[in-house]
């Protein structure tokens, strides 16, 4: 019985990276700290039938995603690029962000990633950051 469930299982996965398997390029979903902000980005390929991307993001290494923007598409083989400004008012140093590719016929979405970063601003800047934060 698990193993049948396994094999149904394993043909819908593969059946999914068919049909939509090529929508974001391999290796070009990446996130950097430049200690002032974290940066996002990843390459699309074949952008048919996607409604939008949903950046989600989770702080320290447990704990769940949260959405953090959402993106339309601009097109097969576009760049895309997020600045999180918001990782400079948290107080973790860890940070995973995942890519939800959402479908405009209500197909289950795919998921990118996770992908983790470490970000450590200096306590001057977060500060600051809190600082300009109050008065926004």
């Amino acid at each position: 019985m698990i193993s049948r469930l396994l094999s149904v299982f394993s043909a819908l996965v593969i059946l999914t990276l068919v049909v939509y398997g090529g929508i974001i390029k391999d290796g070009s979903f990446t996130a950097s700290s430049d200690g002032t902000n974290i940066r996002i980005r990843w390459a699309s390929e074949d952008e048919v039938g996607v409604a939008r991307y949903e950046l989600e993001r989770m702080a320290g290494v447990s704990g769940s995603f949260f959405l953090l923007v959402q993106i339309s598409p601009k097109g097969n083989n576009s760049s895309y690029e997020f600045v999180d400004e918001t990782a400079l008012r948290l107080t973790e140093s860890i940070y995973k962000y995942q890519l939800k590719v959402v479908f405009a016929n209500n197909d289950p979405p795919l998921y990118y990633g996770p992908i983790t970063v470490s970000h450590n601003p200096s306590s001057v800047r977060r500060t600051w950051g809190s600082i300009k934060a109050m008065f926004r």
